[in-house]
């Protein structure tokens, strides 16, 4: 997939964004307001050769894959933009989840759990971003559904539909609606997700002139569509869309400066992504680990059984490179 990834359409996880609006501060700029984008990028021009939407692959679709039940590790690459008075600043975030997928007809049954969390910071970055270990490995549940449906090619297509999550919060009562902006996400009961002792979730800024830590309230809608490319190997675009509000930060005045730039969609169709690589055949178990022999299709190279049999979130995250070259 590259260092850039393949492209695709949407921002992704505004509580890394803030900081590299903080760019700007650093430099001495001053900038408006700030908000993530959301919903479906329709731009068009400046993908990759032989990558194109929908699908956003180079590889062709694979028509003997018609059921995708199993033991999946889940990537998805998410781009956004932040611009402030310096230019335009390209970041990626990257999610790993492990998910048992059952499959009912075309009716896809998905669950599992977040394993990892990281950042990809530009080269020019004046203010990393870090998603410290509390919050990369939260173990955060996920229960969604999909279809998988053969197309007129004959090669099945992946859809799952939209789904939101709250990072940093407890939802309201089934009959309230979620909410629609930051504003509305100080109504919900915030908890300390990461179990770190702050309220929400902590994302940590490490740069010379600005260094500290942002508390925050996030929701995120995601939905994927996609095509097998192998019989073990999925990969296709994502849509995904995020706002937050900062509780507090450490030093204070590190949440007032997050108004100094502003976020937006990366609009390079296919910048966002999302890939899936099978594991094994058997269900999940116990809590959510993973009972498996053999890595199948030349997954890893020794092939091996992993942590006496069960694979979870330790092992995913020891083999996100194996697993996503």
């Amino acid at each position: 997939m590259g260092a850039r990834r393949m492209r695709r359409l949407d921002s992704f996880r505004c509580s890394s964004s803030l900081a590299y609006g903080l760019v700007a501060f650093a430099l001495g700029c001053g900038g408006g307001g700030s908000t993530p984008d959301a919903g479906l990028s329709d731009a068009a021009g400046g993908e990759e050769a032989g990558v194109a939407p929908p699908y956003c692959t180079s590889q062709s679709g694979v028509a003997s894959v018609t059921d995708l039940s199993g033991i999946w590790v889940a990537r998805m690459v998410g781009a956004e933009i932040v611009n402030s008075p310096i230019g335009a600043i390209h970041t990626e975030n990257v999610f790993f989840v492990l998910l048992n997928i059952s499959q009912s007809g075309t009716e896809l049954q998905l669950d599992g759990r977040y394993c990892d969390r990281t950042e990809i910071n530009p080269q020019n970055a004046l203010v990393p971003v870090i998603v410290p270990a509390a919050w990369a490995h939260t173990e955060k549940m996920v229960h969604r559904k999909g279809t998988f449906t053969a197309g007129t090619d004959g090669v099945s297509t992946l859809a799952m539909s939209e789904y939101v999550e709250l990072a940093g919060a407890l939802p309201g009562p089934a009959t309230d609606p979620l909410p629609k902006n930051a504003s509305e996400l100080s109504a919900l009961q915030v908890i300390d997700e990461d179990g770190d002792g702050n309220p929400g979730i902590t994302v940590v800024l490490n740069g010379q002139s600005i260094s500290g830590s942002i508390y925050t309230v996030q929701e995120q809608i995601t939905s994927v569509i996609a095509i097998p490319v192998a019989p073990n190997r999925v990969e296709g675009a994502l849509s995904f869309t995020s706002f937050q509000k900062i509780l507090a930060s450490n030093p204070t005045n590190i949440a007032s400066l997050y108004a100094l730039s502003t976020t937006s969609s990366d609009p390079v169709v296919c910048d966002s992504t999302f890939a899936m690589v099978k594991i094994a055949d058997a269900p999940a178990i116990d809590g959510g680990t993973m009972d498996v022999g053999e890595l199948d299709g030349g997954v890893a190279g020794d092939g091996a059984a992993l942590d006496g049999g069960v694979v979870g979130c330790e092992w995913v995250r020891a083999k996100e490179a194996v697993l996503f070259p």
